[in-house]
């Protein structure tokens, strides 16, 4: 075979290469260049993460950590619910780190509403809530992992590696939590409030855990304070309590068991 022959087949061959190469795009892939015929190794596309979460600093730490990494880069990031929804459409990110105290929503909805447009996406919390009914809460409407701001400076990126296998992970503090609560037979009883009461019912439920009056709690949930009184007067009857003060000392209880 000719010198020209040989050329003109190890061009061929680059362009079938290279054809293969890019229908695979994400994964490093070796390839001959055309001109040199030197096998070149293709770059790799990094994981697309969207941070939504309410306070600035803690999104601005986040994108510092995953902009250290090989693995991950930061599509976009913002503290509001419905902006949340739009910059997922626009940028269709892998992973998703979430606050669950968002503007105009709460992010046990966001995570449903997420997963209802796009079930493949990996829902990651980081919330300085660390009771136990809200892990329970976040990981049955999709989530498929939890942390919270204490542990996200040393867990985040191996938290991240694990979603993205497919695997799921909550912080080794919190998961000693869940266990102790588990051993006592704090998770039975949260599932079954979790059945009765609506996602709603259940925040309403566990600020009043946490002492909240209903002005609080109406401030937090950014609803009227009569909403508030009918969520508590729900709440009651599902859990066949008779006043407000059986609610209170109820809610209480449970939040000191987790």
């Amino acid at each position: 075979m000719s010198h020209e022959e040989m050329k003109s087949l190890r061009k061929s061959e680059g362009k079938e290469a290279f054809g293969s190469a890019t229908s695979n795009m994400g994964r490093r892939a070796p390839f001959p260049d055309e001109s040199s015929g030197e096998t070149l190794i293709s770059p790799l596309a990094k994981t697309k993460i969207l941070i939504v979460h309410h306070v600035c600093w803690i999104r601005r730490a986040v994108r510092n950590l995953i902009d250290q990494s090989e693995r991950f880069a930061v599509c976009a990031e913002t503290d509001d619910s419905r902006d949340a929804i739009a910059l997922f459409e626009q940028h269709q990110p892998k992973i998703v780190v979430l606050d669950l105290v968002l503007a105009h929503g709460d992010g046990f909805n966001f995570i449903k509403s997420l997963i209802k447009l796009s079930p493949a996406a990996l829902i990651l919390v980081l919330s300085s809530d660390e009771g136990v009914m809200s892990i329970c809460r976040a990981l049955r409407a999709g989530a498929v992992g939890y942390l919270t701001i204490e542990d996200g400076d040393l867990e985040l990126p191996i938290a991240l590696d694990t979603i993205a296998t497919g695997a799921y992970y909550v912080s080794q503090r919190l998961w000693n939590v869940v266990l102790k609560s588990f051993a006592r037979g704090a998770l039975r009883q949260i599932k079954a409030d979790a059945n009765l009461l609506t996602d709603r019912e259940l925040e309403v439920f566990t600020l009043i855990g946490r002492g909240a009056g209903v002005v609080e709690m109406a401030e937090k949930l950014g609803v009227s304070g009569k909403t508030v009184e009918t969520h508590q007067m729900r709440i009651k009857q599902k859990l066949n309590l008779g006043s407000a003060a059986d609610l209170r000392k109820y809610a209480v209880h449970s939040m000191a068991k987790m």
